[in-house]
């Protein structure tokens, strides 16, 4: 029989408490001031005890954040953070109720739901099924009610909303852009239903437009808590992950080009066939010369096309969201000509091929769309070429030299392609004089910038922060980092601890950790001439700072302080394309990234 979370995380935290040796490294490494009001003992002694009513131990494990920061010091190579979440979990279970409060615009008020009331409520939605009610009423305690006037909006096609809204009362239009500007409705969410799976489980951009059509009152259930509930709750991963297997494929194919000819009725039977698997960066979808396969359709993420040359692989092109390939092998049923491999976390719809080849014989409309698709793709595979060729390009800043043959695939590798946004400097231009640097500073008061990072040829990729298509920084529990709706990832002052998971997580270093209270250069060296000592009250009080690009300048302060235009914010997939490697077939063609 195999235990559930529950169970692994209460026979973990009771064996490994038995084996803390009380160095109170753990204690030292944690950035919650609540931490000098308790003690290693009382801790250990609530992951025993059936309740904790230590009150320095409540506050404590309700604060925090679990940044996991305690971990890598402890020398017995204990999990500090998650004896602490055991206590977290049994102070939750016993939280008294309480009213919810309703945020209304930019009040707050009390509204007619208390935490019990509201959790017996969501226990009879469909969403729920499974959960017990005590382990809905914890997650209750991290969500917030709003309520929306008649014509309000929810949330945006094209904005980031990484929250799962859950209709309460009233009823919200759920719409979706046409090419003509207007708005089509799809459904109408009353009580009882739900949207934002996709945003929560995936880093896409929202799909919909959700608007009140009268007043209605929504909760909201922020991305940490759902992942929270997933890991703890197999009943509810599993609904969530066939949730999210079905409206990606719905959400897919209804934008799809491909399926315009095909009947509702036809797609949602093709999709009932189809699988959406997900590929950890450097996982084989398939292989050069396997036989067979399926009609894949990319979701979300970036795939790299590859050939045998030589001895060495051959980079063809890469796929992204809104690319289909394998029809070759299905329409013409030849062996796979590339290999594909996922170059970042990917999402791909896989449909079987006896599913595509009994559609095509009803529908050659999609035939011919099929096979127009797969000549494409075998075209730009054609023109591929080892040797890549030398242009000139205009960047943001004034006629700039940008050599392409620089590795595309490093590129790839090393993250610059799937940025939403990124500072390059041209160091052939480049003088050296810092102005870029100082300006950041002077706009800022710490500067977010440091000259130094990746180099290739004569492009420097300095330490500004990207605001990647996947940020995997945002995993923060107290909303210390978010991304905006625009997709600006930004640091809410306010909420940051000063934990530095983040800055951690950043796998191009581009998030610093600074003191939050800055010192004085003048004033620090005569205080110590005189024999005072620096206040050491505020020397663990830090705070995550990272590019905000400039959030409120209608400019860049890097780039307008550059006095020979060698500084550019680009996107890399319209600055980097080439007419011989192509990143994408599809290229978002709606516009924008």
């Amino acid at each position: 029989m195999t235990l559930d979370y529950i169970e692994e995380l209460r026979n973990e935290v009771e064996r490994e408490v038995m084996a803390c040796i009380g160095c109170n490294d753990c204690m030292l490494a944690c950035p919650l001031p609540e931490k000098a009001r308790v003690t290693i003992a009382e801790l250990n002694a609530g992951v025993l005890a059936d309740r904790i009513t230590s009150v320095n131990v409540i506050n404590f494990v309700t604060a925090c954040t679990q940044c996991q920061q305690c971990i890598p010091v402890c020398p017995a190579n204990l999990h500090r953070a998650d004896m602490v979440l055991w206590n977290k979990m049994k102070v939750e279970h016993v939280a008294p109720d309480r009213p919810m409060p309703l945020q209304v615009g930019s009040q707050v008020v009390q509204s007619n739901w208390t935490l019990d009331s509201l959790a017996r409520q969501l226990i009879n939605y469909q969403l729920f099924n499974g959960v017990p009610v005590e382990h809905l009423r914890r997650m209750l305690l991290s969500c917030t009610l709003r309520q929306l006037a008649e014509g309000e909006t929810l949330c945006r096609e094209g904005e980031f909303h990484e929250r799962l809204y859950i209709v309460l009362e009233g009823e919200i239009e759920q719409s979706v852009s046409t090419a003509t500007g207007s708005n089509m409705r799809i459904l109408v969410l009353t009580a009882g239903t739900f949207h934002g799976e996709m945003g929560v489980l995936s880093n896409l951009a929202e799909g919909y437009n959700l608007v009140a059509m009268q007043k209605s009152i929504a909760l909201e259930m922020p991305k940490a808590t759902v992942h929270r509930m997933m890991k703890e709750l197999t009943a509810f991963k599993a609904t969530m992950d066939e949730l999210y297997r079905r409206r990606a494929l719905w959400t897919y194919a209804i934008r799809s080009p491909l399926f315009k000819s095909v009947p509702e009725s036809a797609v949602e039977g093709l999709l009932n066939d189809a699988t959406l698997r997900i590929f950890r960066a450097g996982e084989v979808i398939y292989r050069e010369g396997e036989s067979g396969g399926d009609l894949c359709l990319v979701q979300a993420g970036y795939l790299r096309v590859s050939r045998k040359h030589f001895d060495s692989e051959l980079v063809m092109q890469y796929y992204r969201e809104g690319d289909i390939f394998g029809a070759s092998s299905i329409l013409f049923k030849q062996p796979q000509s590339t290999t594909v491999t996922a170059n970042t976390r990917a999402e791909v719809v896989f449909i079987p091929a006896a599913s595509v080849l009994a559609l095509l014989e009803k529908y050659p409309d999609l035939r011919s769309r099929l096979v127009e698709e797969a000549y494409k793709s075998d075209q730009l595979l054609r023109l591929a070429k080892p040797q890549a060729k030398e242009s000139t390009t205009t960047g943001m800043a004034g006629i700039q030299t940008i050599q392409e043959n620089i590795s595309l695939k490093a590129l790839m590798d090393q993250g610059v392609m799937q940025a939403h946004e990124i500072l390059v400097i041209d160091t052939a231009t480049c003088t050296n004089c810092n102005n870029c640097v100082d300006a950041c500073g002077r706009r800022h008061g710490n500067s977010r910038l440091e000259r130094r990072g990746l180099q290739m040829g004569n492009l420097l990729f300095p330490t500004a922060c990207r605001h990647c298509e996947d940020p995997v920084c945002l995993l923060c529990s107290v909303n210390g980092i978010v991304r905006k709706p625009d997709g600006e990832i930004s640091i809410v002052t306010e909420n940051c601890i000063g934990c530095g998971a983040c800055s951690e997580r950043c796998p191009y270093g581009n998030i610093q950790m600074h003191d939050r209270h800055k010192e004085s250069g003048f004033l620090l060296p005569m205080l110590k001439s005189l024999g005072l000592k620096k206040d050491e009250s505020h020397s663990r009080d830090r705070i995550a700072v990272k590019c905000n690009l400039c959030e409120g300048y209608d400019d860049y302060a890097c780039v307008r302080a550059c006095p020979v235009g060698a500084a550019m914010r680009i996107d890399p997939v319209e600055q980097f394309k080439r007419e011989d490697l192509n990143i994408g077939l599809e290229i978002k063609k709606q516009g924008g990234r």
